[in-house]
């Protein structure tokens, strides 16, 4: 099969093109050209703006994609062009969406009082009714233009998605993704403070839940969303198997570094690790995903053990120091 992968340059991109490959599959990057393009051999690319649905049309017909993963999805703002040049082709679109569709995230940003939920969310588990979660939010993801962000929301992108009659779809709920070149650095408050003794968490996050995933396991589940035959019309969770708390992954997380995890809990007043997470948090709500049905459906599983993904992580971490 021929995959184009629309966004396929950055973190995410490149490591779905990587696994694609590595499945047997023709790959072509559409990207606007603005980072490196370091891609796998064998994988083509083409220069084309995501809001152009003429150029991305002709694309995807000149080069016979019967797939299209949409990675850079912020709002159906910047979506709906793509949308619409794959209704032309008719070939399945796969939507890489977010844990934060569900109702425990609007809870979590304090934008409102849903019943919490501690259980890992399924697919059917109720979503968000807040909509644009980071309007007037600050803290938004590192490396992003701000008016995007404005009109930030996957559940929209979903919906649109879902009741498109002109092509197949295909929706894949990502966790917070770590790895070798993550932009977010999701690891670095534990590998950059590991030398701390005692290492100090802020107690209003020690307990916190939260799922995660390594970037290649993420990028295989996306591989596989493109291609299983089972997996058109289907929405999926992908996520780790189980989930780990704040001071668990401290304790991980320094294991793997070879370290005692000598780890105290403080109060607020401290200024401990993650207090800034803490205060503009309500860590009441988890932010967990159950995998099951990809696993059962398309026998999603991971690629590396954990302690080989943190390894890998941690190197590469420390070479940014």
């Amino acid at each position: 099969m021929t995959i184009a992968i629309i966004g396929g340059t950055g973190f995410l991109g490149t490591a779905v093109a990587h696994r694609l490959i590595a499945r047997g599959h023709d790959v072509l990057a559409i990207a606007r050209g603005r980072e490196p393009v370091d891609l796998p051999a064998g994988a083509r690319f083409a220069q084309a703006d995501r809001m152009d649905t003429s150029a991305i049309t002709q694309l995807l017909r000149e080069h016979k994609a019967e797939a299209v993963v949409d990675i850079f999805t912020l709002s159906l703002r910047n979506t709906q062009p793509v949308l619409d040049a794959v209704a032309q082709i008719g070939c399945r679109y796969v939507l890489v969406s977010s844990t934060d569709v569900y109702s425990n995230y609007e809870g979590l940003l304090k934008k409102g009082s849903p019943a919490i939920r501690p259980e890992p969310a399924t697919e059917d588990s109720p979503l968000r009714n807040l909509r644009y979660p980071y309007r007037g939010n600050s803290r938004r993801p590192k490396g992003v233009e701000d008016d995007l962000f404005e009109d930030y929301d996957k559940i929209p992108i979903e919906d649109a998605a879902r009741a498109d009659s002109r092509f197949p779809s295909t929706i894949l709920r990502l966790p917070m993704i770590f790895g070798p070149l993550d932009k977010q650095h999701r690891f670095a408050w534990t590998i950059h403070n590991a030398a701390n003794r005692p290492f100090a968490i802020d107690e209003r996050v020690a307990d916190w839940l939260n799922s995660y995933g390594y970037i290649d396991d993420m990028a295989d589940a996306l591989a596989l969303a493109a291609t299983h035959p089972a997996a058109a019309g289907r929405t999926y969770n992908a996520a780790q198997p189980t989930d780990k708390t704040v001071r668990q992954w401290a304790e991980t997380i320094l294991r793997t570094m070879g370290l005692d995890p000598e780890i105290v809990i403080l109060p607020p007043d401290a200024n401990a690790i993650m207090a800034d997470r803490a205060s503009a948090s309500d860590l009441r709500y988890p932010l967990t995903l159950d995998s099951t049905r990809i696993r059962a459906e398309l026998g999603f599983t991971e690629l590396l053990t954990e302690r080989e993904a943190l390894e890998r992580t941690i190197v590469w971490e420390l070479s940014k120091s």
